[in-house]
């Protein structure tokens, strides 16, 4: 770690030498932020290329997921500006910039909906487009293309097609990514904490591509501004309203029903959107798949926005709500909530060389399960936070760096058949800073030093988290890249879940047990991209995570959630390769992900049972191997797209033998009479393997316009050859439990 740590700061201090030396030729930059004309919507990817008129090398960037962009290192002289947007009008301006100026251009660019001005892609230093190691930009319009059995496609639907994230199955809302379990992702929407965000029915989640503005997900190796997770990262943007015109939304399937609309608050100024989904499934189930499906869930969201020439505000509310059982013929249910409150501003300062982005705000998650014998377990946890964020800007290197404080509220009550209640509340106050840099090296070599540092008073030591990522064109251009990452990864609570019942999503938050350190992963990646031209691209990345303090339920030989805690230690490795095709009226890929997880740890009923007090396992979400593919065409006014899928089995723990058990609390029973309490006896921990299981999914849309509206018609069908999937087996009943059967659908979306 000291090596590391020295290493690290080495790297910021000549990267800031680098920015001293650039301010220093007192060089000129534009900046600004680029928007749609007719929405005022913030453009993302929008070319933005600078070309001085005696010179023929241009320079340029494009715009990031604010729509703001900076093209630095400009000699004083006389440049053209261009912008140009696929669907837009180009916009061209000529300017001067004097020594040392820093010139701000906001520009709203028309839609040209007719592409009269044919959008021509020049060279440009785009790094901020480019795919990041462990990371992928994820837009509305790539959401759109997966099929979903609603009238919008949803963001849940498109992360489960990529390699490298396991799913519980078509009910239960979880996700593992790259050998994490589901409580060890991050997962923000407008900057903010969302615990649990996907539904009970797998296919859906409170984004639906209208919502979406965009996302950053990072499989792994993400920058430290994100702290607190060991997993993964899932920064999600919503969109502002539309500040010119009112529109709205209806769709209806047997699956899903909901209602959107947006329009100005102030006109041009500010905006409003709004909207309100719930399922349909409950109602639907008994024609559509033959018995009840015991699954409701439902979503509202609200924001506000507002914008001046230099700064973009906005506040958003967003609730969640489940419940349901995932066998439907047991009579324990689960339910859970989110809320999330909050409001963000993001500041330019006028001639200044840094944005400011600063976030406040609240996220509340409980969690509720009743089981067949009355027994409860609930959980809450409450948590506010603040964090200011800001971009500095020398010369070509970028600086990032902030704050961040925030207070967690947890509880638990667990009342359990022959056991005493369990009942708990902590509070967690932490806060710490983060810096990291952007440094060109040479033209082919880039890399981003960073670190953080977390302070929870009383309950943990300081954390030092020190990370690097790096970036290499080897043939000096953008169409091959090497990426690298390493880095040190801790969290300070815990979700505590069985994880031998996979009918059961119940989670427990908490700190890690009395004196025990924090989570902790060092994870290393590697990965090449390459552009092969005509449509085709290809990416390959592997990874490795060295996991410690892995806070696990202590086992027994009989199935019952405890919290009841051990530390355990893991190992994870594997690799994804995707390629890529995107050409014309045709879109599609192929990914397939290899991962392996071995978890071990120590325990005195190891011992007792096994007579071996270390046991090595695979636990219940590897996943060994997993494909992916999709297609997605358009084909006289229509749409067809097919996604495929196939896993590998998951581990579980196998039964050995039953037994029955008698109490003796208020009087001595008689044996003889009474059998008492049946009970599975089960063996080493997760040693059996689920089958395979695989899935087709299929959709085909028109749409119709009509003046100023459109109705779009969407037919398809899940698990189109009916596949039986299993979900679980359950050991007490001897009845295994498949997920979803062949289900069609129809849907219908009106939109103005």
């Amino acid at each position: 770690m000291p090596k590391l740590t020295i290493t690290l700061f080495t790297l910021l201090l000549l990267s800031a030498t680098c920015g001293t030396q650039r301010v220093l030729s007192q060089s000129a930059a534009i900046q600004g932020f680029t928007s749609d004309q007719s929405t005022g919507q913030t453009l993302e990817g929008v070319n933005v290329v600078v070309n001085e008129l005696d010179n023929n090398q241009p320079q340029g960037t494009p715009s990031d997921r604010n729509g703001f962009y900076r093209v630095d290192d400009l000699e004083p002289g006389t440049y053209e500006v261009t912008f140009s947007y696929v669907g837009f009008v180009t916009f061209r301006d000529t300017l001067s910039l004097s020594t040392d100026e820093r010139k701000t251009i906001n520009v709203a660019l028309e839609p040209d909906e007719a592409f009269l001005d044919e959008v021509t892609v020049e060279p440009t230093i785009a790094r901020a487009s480019k795919r990041e190691v462990g990371a992928q930009r994820i837009t509305s319009e790539s959401v759109q293309r997966v099929p979903t059995p609603a009238g919008s496609g949803d963001l849940t639907s498109y992360l489960q097609a990529m390699p490298g994230v396991v799913t519980s199955g078509d009910r239960g809302g979880q996700l593992f990514i790259r050998g994490g379990t589901s409580t060890e992702n991050m997962i923000l929407v407008d900057g903010l904490m969302i615990y649990q965000p996907f539904h009970i029915v797998g296919f859906f989640s409170p984004f639906p591509e209208g919502l979406v503005s965009g996302a950053d997900f990072y499989a792994g190796g993400f920058s430290p501004r994100y702290t607190g997770r060991l997993s993964s990262v899932l920064d999600i943007q919503m969109r502002e309203g539309n500040r010119n015109d009112t529109k709205g939304m209806l769709s209806i399937s047997p699956f899903l029903g909901e209602v959107f609309a947006e329009g100005p608050i102030k006109k041009g100024k500010s905006s409003w959107i709004a909207s309100y989904r719930t399922s349909l499934i409950e109602q639907t189930s008994p024609w559509l798949l033959g018995e009840k499906q015991p699954l409701t869930f439902n979503n509202q969201f609200l924001k506000v926005s507002t914008g001046e020439s230099n700064s973009r505000c906005s506040a958003m509310v967003m609730r969640t709500y489940d419940r349901g059982s995932l066998d439907a013929e047991e009579q324990s249910s689960i339910k859970w909530n989110n809320l999330v409150a909050g409001g963000r501003c993001l500041f330019l300062p006028q001639q200044q060389n840094y944005l400011i982005n600063m976030n406040m705000g609240i996220s509340y998650f409980s969690n509720t399960l009743q089981n067949e014998n009355e027994s409860e377990f609930f959980s809450d946890i409450a948590r506010l936070q603040t964090d200011l964020n800001i971009s500095r800007f020398s010369g070509s290197v970028e600086y990032n760096y902030g704050l961040f404080m925030n207070m967690k509220l947890i509880n638990y009550s667990l009342s359990e058949l022959l056991q005493s209640v369990q009942d708990e509340s902590n509070t967690l106050l932490g806060m710490g800073i983060y810096l990291e840099a952007s440094v060109p090296i040479t033209p082919r070599l880039e890399i981003n030093p960073g670190a953080s540092l977390s302070v929870y008073p009383g309950i943990y030591p300081v954390s030092f988290e020190p990370r690097i990522q790096a970036t290499w064109e080897p043939f000096g251009t953008e169409r091959e890249q090497i990426d690298v990452s390493v880095g040190l990864y801790r969290q300070p609570i815990v979700g505590i879940s069985d994880m031998r019942d996979a009918g059961s999503v119940f989670t427990a938050w908490m700190p890690s047990p009395d004196g025990a350190p924090q989570k902790e992963a060092l994870q290393a990646q590697l990965g090449w991209q390459q552009s092969l031209g005509k449509g085709f691209s290809w990416s390959l990345e592997g990874y490795y995570k060295r996991l410690r303090n892995l806070p696990v339920t202590t086992w027994s030989p009989v199935a019952q959630f405890s919290t009841n805690l051990v530390s355990a230690k893991g190992d994870v490795y594997g690799g994804d390769v995707r390629i890529e095709y995107n050409r014309n009226q045709w879109y599609g890929f192929i990914g397939y992900g290899y991962n392996w997880i071995m978890y071990e740890t120590e325990q005195d009923l190891f011992n007792t049972w096994f007579g071996e007090p270390v046991q090595r396992y695979h636990p219940s979400h590897d996943r060994r191997h997993q494909i992916n593919s999709m297609i997605s065409t358009e084909f006289r006014n229509f749409t067809v797209s097919a996604r495929w899928q196939i896993g590998s089995g998951m581990p579980f723990t196998k039964p050995i033998g039953f037994d029955s058990i008698v109490q003796f609390e208020e009087e001595l029973p008689s044996v003889k009479n009474i059998y008492g309490t049946p009970r599975v006896i089960l063996d080493k921990p997760f040693q059996g393997r689920m089958p395979i299981n695989h899935r087709l999914d299929i959709s085909m849309e028109r749409t119709f316009q009509f003046s100023e509206s459109e109705i779009s018609f969407q037919a398809g069908a899940i698990n189109s050859y009916n596949q039986s999937n299993l979900f679980y087996y359950d050991v007490y009943t001897q009845r295994s439990l498949n997920q979803l059967p062949f289900a069609p659908y129809l849907s219908i979306k009106l939109q103005r």
